[in-house]
């Protein structure tokens, strides 16, 4: 079993994973994990995301229902930057 400390780092307290166990886990800085207890101990798991095929992208679209008025406000909005069109 690792061993570790909790650390104060600005108003947080940090978890030191070493490298051993986020090679064993597949984890790397920056990984996105979720946390939870369980029984009373801390749980990591690495956050997955949901992909989706461009096929199941449009299918969520219904192009023949009428823009909003949100929609049209979008569309006919002037530039208000550098915007490159």
């Amino acid at each position: 079993m690792h061993t570790t400390k909790l650390r104060k780092v600005g108003g947080s307290v940090m978890l030191s994973i070493p490298p051993a166990l986020l090679d064993v886990l597949h984890l790397t800085e920056n990984t996105q994990v979720g946390l939870a207890v369980d029984n009373g101990q801390l749980v990591v798991k690495p956050q997955t995301f949901p992909s989706y095929t461009l096929d199941e992208l449009l299918a969520q679209c219904h192009l023949s229902d009428d823009f909003s008025d949100e929609d049209m406000e979008w569309f006919d909005a002037k530039p208000v930057g550098r915007e490159l069109l």
